[in-house]
């Protein structure tokens, strides 16, 4: 059965104009800023294959609302509305809420914080508040000075006030900022939340847990990242040779460089630790940048702006989807993300394909000096978006090999290629459950659709195509094993379903 907590999407680094911000009418109007921003979803593969496709995709939070009944606290700051439901009894078995009202959801709330809306002009903060957060950071053993020579700023800065937001979801007690001084007053007592971070959001949300801000960290059920560069930004580090330019000052980019990231949260290996389990963490991974802005084209293995190879945590399982930083093909604005979102937050099992074997068909002659290359898409069932690919475009697929090289180099560790998260609960309408490759007996458990595809390397064009093949895989718990053939190759696919915790 599938668990919900209440969601907490926080916003990454919108460059300098964050710092200059004078929270503008157009910021008021939109207090999403790219979380609800959906963009058309055209097909991947370019065409329909017999089933039915979504054409668009209307953003993050409205689909939580639509699919989910999620309550959209964005637009109501004093959580009047929703206070107004804690007060309600929940309707008996078979009843409704009364007229007007939605049905009572306690742990279904969403909220988007937005760091730079405390560098408004009339949200500022006073030094009261300013040295609470500074104390705060100095118990948690991260040392600021305060009065400081210039203002607060940065991931730690940030990271205290999305504390303060958490506690005063999951708290019966909270720290509030009331007319610019900071108290103590009731929360909403909610438990646990959800996190989801882009970007540098990835990391405000990394700090306030590793160094337990607030005492949030036993608060935070799960954490999922989006285009996060947990081992530092690379490209940060020559950013910050143009501090000259207005907003571009040391309390920004310092915090996001390879150097500080690592120093301070341990880079990819978190240090101080997360003290979270494994499957309660998740890393979303870009891999499209050829549509980004003119530079982030130029910058091979990344989404625009952040390498594939930073975007992940040791331990932890992550994905790779076909979407840019952000922008028309972003990864928070497109259905990819949503579709291994919502099935990571509430899904109750843990799933595993890993290839163990590979091997000519038999009637293949043996080449012992042919490399091979392969792809694979993972998508869900009757829907046709992409969960997790690895592939020549997404420049994440593994350097070709021999099959001598393949089967030793499988002998040592199988190769994963899906490590994410499933709902025993989400299946597609009766009609569509027994497609193809679907046996009867399992029609009822939700399905995975692998689709692999073998290439010849080859120097001059990159790789011939020599077979393809599509496996539907039931999602019952337990380890089993499939063969997953082409025309040319035949592998061993080991499956790994567990309930989670």
């Amino acid at each position: 059965m599938a668990r919900f907590f209440p969601i907490i999407f926080v916003h990454g680094w919108g460059g300098p104009g964050d710092l200059v911000r004078d929270f503008s009418a157009d910021d008021e109007r939109d207090p999403y800023v790219g979380w609800n921003t959906g963009h058309r979803y055209n097909d991947p593969d370019n065409w329909n294959k017999l089933r039915n496709t979504e054409r668009n995709f209307e953003g993050l939070v409205l689909r939580l609302v639509k699919d989910f009944n999620y309550y959209d606290a964005s637009n109501d700051e004093e959580l009047a509305d929703f206070k107004n439901f804690l007060g309600l009894n929940p309707p008996a078995p078979g009843e409704s809420s009364p007229p007007g009202l939605r049905e009572v959801a306690l742990n279904k709330a969403l909220w988007i914080f937005r760091y730079y809306e405390y560098n408004a002009e009339h949200l500022q903060l006073s030094d009261e508040v300013k040295r609470l957060l500074a104390d705060e950071l100095r118990i948690r053993n991260y040392f600021v000075e305060y009065p400081a020579k210039q203002d607060l700023g940065g991931i730690p800065y940030y990271a205290a006030l999305l504390a303060m937001k958490i506690e005063q979801i999951a708290c019966p007690e909270c720290h509030h900022i009331k007319y610019g001084k900071p108290e103590r007053g009731p929360g909403l007592d909610l438990k646990r939340v959800a996190l989801v971070g882009h970007s540098m959001g990835g990391l405000i949300s990394r700090f306030a847990i590793q160094y337990n801000l607030f005492g949030v960290a036993e608060n935070v059920a799960r954490l999922m990242t989006m285009s996060t560069p947990h081992g530092g930004a690379r490209y940060a580090s020559a950013a910050q040779l143009l501090r000259f330019l207005p907003g571009l000052r040391e309390d920004d980019i310092q915090f996001f460089t390879p150097k500080w990231v690592t120093e301070f949260l341990g880079g990819q290996t978190p240090n101080p630790p997360l003290n979270m389990t494994p499957t309660d963490v998740f890393c979303l991974i870009g891999t499209r940048h050829n549509d980004y802005y003119p530079v982030a084209r130029q910058l091979p293995r990344t989404d625009g702006i952040v390498d594939q190879r930073e975007a992940y945590l040791e331990d932890h399982p992550y994905a790779y989807v076909y979407n840019t930083h952000s922008g028309e093909h972003g990864i928070r604005e497109n259905q990819d993300a949503y579709q291994s979102m919502r099935r990571f937050l509430f899904g109750d099992l843990h799933v595993r394909l890993l290839i163990t074997d590979v091997d000519y068909q038999p009637s293949r002659r043996v080449d012992k000096e042919e490399a091979f290359f392969f792809h694979y898409f993972v998508k869900p069932r009757g829907i046709n978006t992409h969960l997790n690919e690895i592939s020549e475009r997404a420049e994440n697929q593994p350097r070709p090999r021999t099959l001598t090289e393949l089967k030793q180099r499988l002998q040592e560790k199988p190769y994963i290629i899906f490590d994410g998260f499933a709902d025993s609960g989400a299946l597609v309408e009766r009609n569509a459950r027994a497609g193809f490759g679907v046996t009867k007996s399992k029609q009822d458990f939700p399905h995975l659709q692998l689709e692999y595809s073998s290439f010849l390397s080859d120097l001059w064009v990159g790789g011939k195509f020599l077979g393809s093949g599509s496996k539907m895989i039931p999602l019952t718990v337990g380890t089993r094993t499939f063969s997953l053939d082409d025309q040319i190759l035949k592998a061993r696919l080991r499956v790994e379903v567990r309930k989670r915790d």
